[in-house]
């Protein structure tokens, strides 16, 4: 079909040159649809391409990119009679002018969700005028109480209608018709916005997979109007990461945007806008809210409300739970009834979301073959007889710990029985793990540390009565992290995005709050502002502390100060090239420590030997002096029947200066343990010293 310039005039000609570029590169699927009635105009008619082009700032290569993935959503799986029955909705209306009430589903949606999506009045330019008052956008009773297909069918439809309107409008009026968005925040607090199982859900339903693909270049402006102060700050904040192109389009407005001439002017007189005020209904306001939202954070076992939803979620997937039981293959960290509990409350306890996620991790777990790993896994905890996971159960664990060390199930739990993890970033080379192991033996080794960290999970939870999670310490000493993020290793770091894919989609609700030590003093201050803007469950799994965390009350009382300084004492160093030897010459920054963290079974002997060595500056500030101490910490890899008590002092912390010379000592073990041999420099602030050590098991 060759363009007419005289129905298609207020096109620019790069327009039409694209339009003519399209369907050439395209010829048989336009000749294919419009020999089957399927070229739709609003998709595949000269305003709609000309749409395509402007979007993408008149990029052939990246408009014509964009042409080939709409051709793909517009193929998946009911797309087409979608469309179809949208067309027929809106012509059987026999107007331009659209309303909700066209749309499938209208009649349950209306009860959650209320938007105008084409006022009386265009815009001044000639625009549709679209009001989307927040408060009348109830996620939760959405979430809740609709079937979620529903909710999804109805936002596809609405973004069909919405390119039917427009292009029926630009038509008419001879130019590009687009819509003017308000957002109208009156009455919202970010909790009653921000629900993120709803967003999650419908980004990857409906935003992602529909609406970025099938509409181009609809949106001309939005206005984000009574906006609270709170909310305000926040936009501020996160809109140095959006992009540019964007936020040309939005205008942000707080307080009464009524008195905003300009505003009230673009969006169709102050009888218009009034109008919209007086159309909010309060929907979500009114929602009684659920009292899962919450449920991230408890620790409880599952009561009879989960229980019940628990045997929904069995009853879905009875089938493949009754082959499980068969064949000996349902775990208990996969599939009892705490473990389902845990998927309800990853998902904020919403059933629907709880069953995608569900289905999601049954086909991860067919892709990857996991029933022998978790096999594996429960079998080398049973035969330990620890509660406990440890990094020497992991399979090439003695390969990879040469490049990656971490304290796996540090020796206390938490006052309320969670374990925690200790990851040191200073000890994950990631260049040496890329360039010295096989990448298949860390895909293996990372997979089983996700699955043991679940059967850990588990068995702890029997043995307490209650859902215990992992508390993970996540260190950035020595890792080269600075205010602009950590740095990036691409090779490895790409790769192995689908490493954390995997622990996402097969292990749900086991991590707990994460605790950030020695991040970037600037980075621990946005962090502490933005947390202060957010809803507390937002921020809560994340916790940025100042430097060690040693100033930290709360967090010295969940891990223990003794704890800490025996976790502290096993970083390396990998990343910046040391090694875990057992002699040669440490230098010790001033204000540092250096330590050696050694493993001793009852009954064997550790010695140790060390001299500080002369500095130059000696005979102006002073012989140079070290501070000497080594203390034992039992670990659950090695306890035995007993739990892990503090740590036992087993030198007492001694003064050394480099004229004793050659100082030695020795411990031989009565129980199974953790031995730390430390050299501080803490006491001082101008020079630092060396160390030469050896140490012989």
């Amino acid at each position: 079909m060759e363009l007419a310039d005289e129905d298609f005039d207020f096109l620019t000609n790069e327009d039409k040159d694209f339009v003519q570029t399209l369907r050439r590169r395209f010829h048989d699927d336009f000749a294919q649809r419009e020999a089957d009635g399927r070229a739709y105009p609003c998709f595949f008619g000269p305003i709609a391409l000309a749409r395509i082009l402007r979007a993408v700032d008149g990029n052939v290569e990246k408009a014509c990119e964009w042409f080939q993935a709409f051709l793909q959503a517009i193929s998946e799986r009911g797309a087409e009679d979608l469309i179809q029955d949208v067309i027929r909705r809106f012509e059987a209306a026999k107007s331009d002018t659209i309303h909700a009430s066209m749309l499938p589903h209208y009649d349950v949606v209306k009860d959650f969700y209320h938007a105008e999506l084409h006022a009386l009045q265009l815009s001044p330019d000639g625009d549709i005028i679209m009001y989307l008052p927040l408060i009348d956008h109830d996620k939760n009773g959405i979430m809740e109480h609709m079937d979620w297909d529903q909710w999804v069918t109805y936002s596809k439809a609405g973004t069909v209608l919405q390119c039917l309107a427009l292009d029926s409008l630009s038509k008419r009026t001879g130019r590009i018709a687009r819509i003017v968005l308000v957002v109208d925040m009156e009455g919202c607090s970010l909790d009653l916005v921000m629900n993120r199982t709803f967003l999650r859900a419908h980004r990857r339903d409906v935003v992602d997979c529909f609406q970025q693909k099938v509409a181009a270049e609809i949106v001309a402006n939005v206005y984000v109007i009574n906006l609270p102060w709170t909310l305000a700050n926040l936009f501020t904040l996160c809109k140095t990461f959006v992009p540019a192109k964007f936020l040309q389009k939005v205008r942000v407005l707080s307080g009464d945007s009524l008195r905003d001439s300009s505003f009230v002017k673009h969006c169709g007189g102050p009888e218009q806008v009034a109008g919209f005020f007086a159309s909010r209904k309060g929907l979500a306001a009114n929602s009684s809210q659920k009292a899962h939202k919450e449920l991230h954070s408890l620790d409880l076992w599952p009561e009879a409300d989960e229980l019940e939803l628990v045997g929904r979620l069995r009853a879905k997937f009875a089938d493949e739970f009754e082959r499980r039981a068969q064949t000996g293959q349902d775990w208990p960290c996969l599939f009892s009834d705490l473990a389902l509990a845990r998927v309800l409350r990853g998902n904020e306890g919403y059933f629907s979301e709880s069953v995608n996620w569900f289905q999601k991790f049954l086909e991860k777990m067919a892709e990857h073959q996991v029933d022998p790993l978790v096999a594996k896994m429960t079998q080398r905890l049973e035969e330990s007889g620890l509660d406990r996971g440890c990094t020497s159960m992991l399979p090439h664990a003695s390969e990879i710990e040469k490049h990656f060390r971490c304290v796996f199930s540090a020796p206390r739990l938490t006052p309320s029985g969670d374990v925690i993890w200790y990851v040191p970033l200073g000890d994950l080379d990631r260049e040496s793990l890329i360039e010295e192991v096989d990448w298949a033996h860390w895909v293996e080794f990372l997979r089983a540390m996700v699955i043991l960290r679940a059967v850990e999970a588990h068995k702890l939870s029997e043995s307490q009565g209650r859902m215990v999670k992992c508390i993970m310490i996540l260190d950035l000493h020595g890792s080269g992290t600075t205010a602009t993020g950590f740095p990036k290793v691409e090779d490895f770091d790409d790769r192995n995005q689908a490493n954390m894919k995997f622990m996402r989609q097969v292990v749900i609700e086991v991590l707990g709050p994460v605790y950030v030590l020695n991040a970037p003093w600037v980075a621990v201050k946005a962090f502490n502002w933005f947390k202060a803007l957010v809803p507390e469950r937002f921020s809560q799994k994340l916790m940025l502390l100042d430097g060690d965390g040693t100033s930290d009350q709360d967090f010295l009382e969940l891990v223990s100060e003794s704890q800490l300084k025996h976790l502290l004492a096993t970083r390396v160093g990998l990343v910046s090239g040391e090694t875990d030897a057992n002699s040669g010459d440490a230098l010790v920054a001033a204000g540092d420590c250096f330590q050696r963290c050694r493993d001793l079974r009852a009954g064997r002997t550790i010695s140790w030997s060390f001299s500080v060595v002369a500095g130059d500056g000696d005979a102006w500030l002073g012989a140079s002096d070290i501070e000497f101490s080594a203390s034992l910490w039992l670990h659950p890899e090695f306890a035995q029947d007993e739990q892990p008590e503090e740590e036992n002092v087993v030198v007492e912390a001694v003064i050394v200066q480099a004229s004793k010379g050659e100082v030695s000592g020795k411990y031989t073990a009565s129980r199974d343990g953790v031995i730390t041999l430390r050299w501080s420099n803490e006491h001082s602030r101008l020079r630092s010293k060396t160390v030469r050590y050896r140490i012989d098991l």
